[in-house]
């Protein structure tokens, strides 16, 4: 039978690598789940690091690109897309006629033509539209129509052939409307050809070429 020194001796060769250190032999089951947990902890400990790093990155990126509350933001805004197409041509509206202010019959217009001819003839085309004027405003006014007007009012029994400048005159006047001024003149006359106290007593509006133009001034 084996002594108990000799157990010893052998106990003590065949585990000679743990007294002398408390840490696991190399090569051990013991050793190589320790290692294992060291390179698991290693992992861990460098993907924590990568995450914060990560969250580092991200946190600056956003520091850098939102605007603080209360700060100015410039944004860029594009010009609105023009649409290229083929669009339905826009009707045209004729424009409408002025109304006629009076209606001259053929005959109507020679006499007013031929009398603007005898008393402004040589004057300017202002003057011709302001006898012209002063026969549509008595004729208004009496109630008349113009050849008869010329005849209540005095005008000369001189009837010439009327220029195309008279007819201008006279169609601006009775056709369109046209004014030379917005008061209703009724009375003329040339104060180089003659006097008159009854025209200066009426109201004096325009002074044109050679004529006087005077609004008549009422008796109440």
């Amino acid at each position: 039978m084996e002594t108990t020194k000799e157990r010893a001796a052998r106990c003590d060769r065949a585990t000679h690598a743990r007294r002398s250190s408390s840490l696991p032999a190399y090569g051990s089951r013991t050793a190589s789940i320790t290692r294992r947990r060291r390179r698991a902890k290693r992992k861990a400990l460098r993907a924590a690091t990568l995450a914060a790093a990560v969250l580092l990155l991200g946190g600056i990126s956003v520091a850098i690109f939102t605007t603080p509350a209360g700060s100015k933001q410039e944004t860029n805004i594009l010009p609105p897309t023009t649409t290229v197409g083929t669009y339905p041509a826009a009707e045209t509206v004729e424009p409408a006629e002025p109304a006629v202010r009076y209606p001259l019959t053929d005959a109507e217009r020679d006499v007013v033509e031929r009398v603007v001819m005898a008393e402004a003839g040589g004057e300017s085309f202002e003057g011709q539209m302001l006898v012209a004027q002063c026969i549509l405003n008595a004729a208004e006014k009496r109630g008349v129509d113009p050849s008869e007007a010329v005849v209540l009012y005095s005008y000369t029994k001189n009837r010439p052939d009327p220029t195309q400048r008279v007819k201008d005159a006279v169609a601006a006047v009775f056709d369109r409307g046209e004014t030379v001024v917005d008061e209703p003149i009724l009375y003329f006359y040339n104060p180089a050809l003659v006097t008159s106290d009854f025209h200066e007593s009426q109201i004096f509006v325009i002074e044109e070429g050679g004529h006087r133009f005077f609004a008549e001034r009422s008796t109440r």
